[in-house]
């Protein structure tokens, strides 16, 4: 039996739109599943872990976005139970991780035929001991002011309304600027130190993109055995607007002088005062945080193709 889990208020009210079309298909299908449908994480945690120990579920597929995604992952990982998604959400990264069809239909297809790819988790650790598993990335510095804003406005329910939720991002991108300060920055990757005297932001990514579709670490990929690190620094203002729109094709690994691409399986980030820390967009607390790389330990559902 393959259990969905149903965001109902991911992007904006689309999740529930989603799985009316899903659920109509299953049933003229004759596929056998079972359904939560959820506004909570902590009610999608208690729920899908009764299933769990029930057993004999075929694949836990969630009708959602990163963050939906983001808290099933203490129970789905190392489970062996094959994870999949019908992107539902704002910047649904990790869809365009693993090539998910836009179209829900096309997604429920992915999930029907069962094919899955072996994947790697971020783990990440704050001073505080509070432990997460990502699957996209962790941002530090500006991006966490920036996830911040947006997971409390008004403006990213319009924008999703709107069919638009990677906008909402550059809004937010805006309004952090205008009172974001960088500060100093040490990132420690496999045991060697660099230091960063302006740092803007830091992200450690498990996948080529985040913040709904920007290429942060553009050679990154969810099975590679490695955390990719990018951290922009010894620049002003001006210069962040100006890599802002590289970050669209990836283009700013090519600026060296405020641009630095470090890659390892063990990260750690401190500041010379507390920076916010997002993984897949949801709280993962301050700096300090060390990261290490947890190879292969998620079955996701992805195209034959793929």
């Amino acid at each position: 039996m393959i259990l969905f889990v149903v965001n109902e208020n991911s992007g904006n009210g689309r999740g529930k739109r989603i799985w009316a079309k899903v659920e109509t298909r299953l049933r003229s299908l004759g596929t056998e599943y079972d359904k939560i449908v959820t506004t909570s994480e902590s009610e999608a945690l208690s729920q899908v872990g009764e299933r769990m120990a029930r057993g004999k579920l075929k694949a836990v597929a969630v009708i959602g976005g990163d963050g939906t995604l983001h808290g099933l992952l203490p129970l789905i990982a190392s489970s062996g139970i094959p994870y999949g998604i019908i992107p539902s959400g704002s910047g649904n990264d990790t869809s365009r991780a693993f090539n998910i069809p836009v179209d829900p239909l096309e997604a429920l297809a992915v999930i029907l035929a069962g094919h899955t790819r072996k994947s790697d988790l971020l783990e990440s650790v704050t001073e505080k001991g509070v432990k997460q598993h990502t699957l996209t990335a962790v941002a530090v510095g500006l991006d966490g002011a920036v996830a911040a804003d947006v997971n409390a406005s008004r403006y990213k329910k319009w924008c999703n309304r709107l069919g638009v939720g990677s906008l909402a991002y550059v809004i937010g991108l805006f309004r952090a600027l205008a009172r974001y300060k960088p500060r100093s920055l040490s990132v420690t990757i496999d045991g060697t130190k660099h230091e960063f005297a302006q740092g803007w932001l830091s992200v450690i990514s498990n996948s080529a993109s985040y913040g709904g579709g920007l290429r942060i670490c553009p050679q990154a990929l969810p099975d590679d055995g490695k955390l990719h690190v990018c951290v922009v620094h010894s620049c002003g203002v001006a210069r962040i607007l100006m890599i802002f729109p590289t970050l669209l094709t990836g283009s700013h690994v090519k600026k060296h002088r405020y641009v630095t691409i470090l890659t390892g399986t063990s990260v750690s980030i401190g500041a010379s005062m507390s920076m916010l820390a997002y993984g897949d967009g949801e709280p993962s607390g301050e700096t300090p945080i060390s990261a290490v790389i947890r190879p292969r330990q998620l079955d996701f559902l992805i195209a034959a193709s793929g």
